[in-house]
């Protein structure tokens, strides 16, 4: 180990070291950095939590018009006398369910002078609370002609998911990651607590969409600072595991909402606890890594120096004396892309990518209300099989590559939604679990794609347009969220049993095309990271300087004599991208 040291401290022509070498001499996943990164990791499963709670919150209850002037009408007859008032007053409605039910929105209304009935439109509703026993559709009566008020404030909240994702990155690169992370707790924190108590549904949608700023934004800190202090070889594993960690809330959130059926107390239990964050203002340290870029090496070299006393490592003297920033390769202006006809097309593949994943990733996540069976089953499979993705991605990422992965993921999962359409088409009631199955397999697939897309996007980037060009994507895969929950809410359009079927049809067929689409790139596994839009056009191309650097690698894997640093500079791949570019991860949620 001291000989390694002496070797990373040691720069003959400068005296200057790189940052990622003073974390190579930290450990590139030392227990300080585990403590840190579990501790941010707890930190976003409160992001998953309260982006999927609206599937209880506003979850769907069965009803019907409540019997013009009885106060005391409930969805569950009582006895031989309100039976009697509900055929009377309300009518019959073939198009519900299997085998219908009485009318959602219209009552019997007699003219008193002809004796004739005629329908109108009801005035009060009765909810069927074996599910639920209130949510946000029953305390203001979100049917009927307000039925599409749901899905208006599933968008509006997804938007807020943009505007942090944009926000907070230039926030977090003015004022530190730290002091971003703990203003987005406070944001979090204030606005998860206060939906709780939301008397009107403006109030209810202005505080989830700072809910939606809140947990993009808190995410992406946490992202950031995460990337920032581990080493280049563990930067894809850190990537995924603290979206595995965002799964795990969601799939705790599952078991906390089937003990408690009322959305008001749901959303205290779960948003309470995003108090403890507070404490991260003592336990979270800033980045060392935006120190440096300030100009705040004591700072930085005091944090250095408390990870290598816990790391159990020494840091020689003279490395604190010259330590700096890799420099960023500069930026071009966004039209140089317009330079290239190929390079758009494949902009092009990977924006509509983009969008795809994030609108079958939602989608079938607020669609998993509307699934038949146990919602509760049905909600922790759908984050098991979350869970079950981004295991793959670990498994596969390396040994398959990005492309073919990919390709797979959204072909697999895609397929499985579009073939529901025999299920519930053409299959008997009995037979609605293997819908169930199919949409699983669907989200196991969308949650791999998306976390691949993001990896495989940034090694297809050039650097000089890296950082903008994963802007773009993320407006896409933002416009793709909030497109989502319309999608999921097809059924509310269009009745009867294609209306069910529509919202996995829709996201198995985009998802297919986006698979599809994706042949016509490149495989970035193993490949130097394009530095110029030149570099990015012909990547993938068999030449012989891209023949020449494969030999590198080889040669790297069997020459003990050969630097790290080189065998990282050829494989150029996430882990390395991240070095110099970190705010790329604003486009993670």
């Amino acid at each position: 180990m001291s000989t390694e040291l002496e070797e990373l401290s040691s720069d003959e022509d400068s005296g200057r070291m790189k940052f990622d070498e003073i974390v190579q001499l930290l450990g590139d996943f030392g227990t300080y950095q585990k403590r840190v990164y579990f501790l941010l990791c707890l930190a976003s499963m409160s992001c998953g939590i309260q982006i999927m709670v609206s599937v209880f919150n506003m979850g769907h209850s069965e009803h019907r018009c409540a019997i013009p002037g009885l106060e005391n009408d409930s969805y569950i007859v009582a006895n031989e006398e309100q039976a009697k008032l509900i055929n009377e007053t309300i009518p019959w409605d073939s198009n519900r369910g299997y085998n219908g039910g009485y009318s959602q929105c219209y009552v019997w209304s007699a003219n008193e002078t002809s004796g004739d009935r005629s329908l109108t439109r009801c005035q009060r509703w009765v909810y069927d609370e074996s599910q639920f026993r209130t949510t946000v559709i029953s305390k203001f009566d979100l049917v009927c002609e307000n039925e599409m008020a749901r899905s208006h404030a599933r968008m509006i909240m997804m938007g807020g998911l943009l505007l942090g994702a944009i926000g907070t990155g230039v926030v977090a690169d003015i004022v530190g990651r730290k002091l971003a992370l703990m203003g987005m707790v406070a944001l979090h924190a204030a606005s998860s607590i206060g939906v709780a108590w939301a008397d009107t549904l403006v109030i209810y949608v202005i505080l989830r969409f700072l809910t939606g700023i809140s947990i993009s934004g808190l995410f992406l800190a946490i992202f950031v600072l995460g990337m920032e202090l581990v080493g280049p070889s563990k930067r894809m594993v850190v990537g995924i595991v603290v979206e595995v960690f965002w799964a795990a809330g969601v799939l705790i959130l599952g078991v906390i909402a089937y003990f408690i059926r009322e959305w008001e107390v749901l959303q205290m239990v779960v948003s309470f606890p995003i108090l403890l964050f507070f404490t991260y203002c003592w336990l979270i340290p800033e980045s060392p890594r935006w120190l440096l870029a300030k100009g705040q090496h004591e700072k930085a070299e005091s944090i250095i120096r408390h990870a290598a006393r816990v790391n159990g490592v020494t840091i020689p003297e003279k490395v604190f004396d010259g330590m700096v920033l890799e420099e960023n390769s500069k930026e071009e202006r966004m039209t140089i892309i317009f330079k290239s006809p190929r390079f758009i097309i494949r902009l092009v593949v990977l924006c509509y990518n983009w969008l795809v994943c994030a609108m079958v990733y939602y989608g079938l996540s607020l669609n998993s209300g509307n699934l038949a069976g146990n919602l509760y089953v049905n909600f922790e499979l759908m984050s098991l099989v979350e869970i079950m993705g981004y295991v793959i991605c670990l498994l596969g990422l390396n040994r398959v590559g990005r492309k073919l992965l990919h390709i797979a993921c959204l072909i697999i999962g895609g397929g499985a939604c579009l073939s529901t359409i025999f299920t519930v088409l053409y299959a008997d009631k009995s037979l609605e679990w293997i819908n169930i199955v199919l949409a699983l397999v669907g989200k196991c697939g969308a949650a791999a794609a998306f976390a691949i897309i993001y990896i495989y996007s940034a090694e297809l980037f050039p650097t000089v347009l890296r950082n903008s060009l994963m802007g773009v994507t993320c407006l896409f895969a933002r416009a793709g969220g909030m497109i989502s929950p319309y999608i999921a809410d097809l059924d509310k359009l269009l009745t009867g049993q294609l209306g069910k079927a529509l919202p996995l049809i829709v996201f198995g067929a985009t998802a297919v095309a986006g698979g599809i689409m994706c042949f016509i790139l490149p495989e970035t596994l193993n490949k130097p990271l394009p530095e110029t839009l030149e570099n990015a056009v012909n990547f993938g191309r068999a030449s012989k300087r891209h023949q020449r650097h494969v030999q590198d690698v080889n040669d790297c894997e069997h020459n003990e004599d050969k630097p790290l640093q080189h065998l990282t500079e050829v494989n150029g791949d996430f882990n390395s991208l991240l070095s110099n570019n970190p705010s790329v991860a604003k486009t993670i949620v």
